[in-house]
């Protein structure tokens, strides 16, 4: 499946080490789905690695993105990350670099290459894969007949299908994004059946 709203990620956690004059970085890339997702990520590195000097980082997900260097000068550190993060050409990613300080000023020049080199390191031992964005629709027959929505996953390119709760009534069907808009049209063409779609 080819689309406009698919994208390049990584599959997992990679990791990598950079030394430069006596300073340690530590880099580690995330795929990630939401700005959540990045503070737990960032936040447990701060709880493994309490005694960093600095944890520098940046992150892409779709048209947003950041880029800290965490007391760094400035742009010598986050927009060096994104910078790689950028160049691989992906997208839903957290790139964060543990350093700690040797002793040696690296200037920023140094501090640049470093923290490029530490990025770079972690995206380049990373599985990249194609992403489709999906979504959830909560469905659910008025008249109760739940054979109705069983028969539509047999139909139509419905990912998941989780079964309605005693109280809400709805099931909760996953399709891909790009199937979204059609998908929805053709519940809403049959009679008796609510959909809502995601805010």
């Amino acid at each position: 499946m080819e689309d406009n709203l698919s994208y390049l990620t990584i599959e997992r956690v990679s990791e990598s080490e950079h030394r430069d004059r006596g300073s340690k970085f530590l880099a580690f890339a995330y795929p990630v789905d939401n700005r959540d997702a990045i503070k737990q990520e960032l936040d447990a590195l701060w709880l493994q690695y309490p005694d960093a000097t600095h944890i520098c980082y940046a992150w892409q997900l779709g048209e947003e993105y950041r880029a800290n260097d965490d007391g760094e000068p400035g742009n010598s550190a986050g927009m060096p990350i994104l910078r790689r993060i950028h160049s691989h050409g992906l997208d839903h990613v957290l790139v964060a670099v543990v350093r700690y300080y040797g002793g040696k000023k690296l200037g920023v020049s140094g501090l640049i290459d470093a923290y490029g080199t530490a990025a770079e390191l972690a995206l380049s031992n990373a599985k990249v894969l194609r992403e489709h964005p999906k979504v959830d629709l909560l469905v659910r027959d008025l008249q109760n007949r739940d054979y109705i929505v069983y028969e539509l996953q047999g139909k139509h390119n419905i990912l998941d299908l989780i079964p309605p709760d005693h109280i809400s009534g709805y099931f909760r069907l996953t399709v891909y994004q790009s199937y979204l808009d059609e998908f929805v049209n053709q519940l809403e063409s049959l009679p008796n059946f609510e959909v809502q779609k995601p805010q």
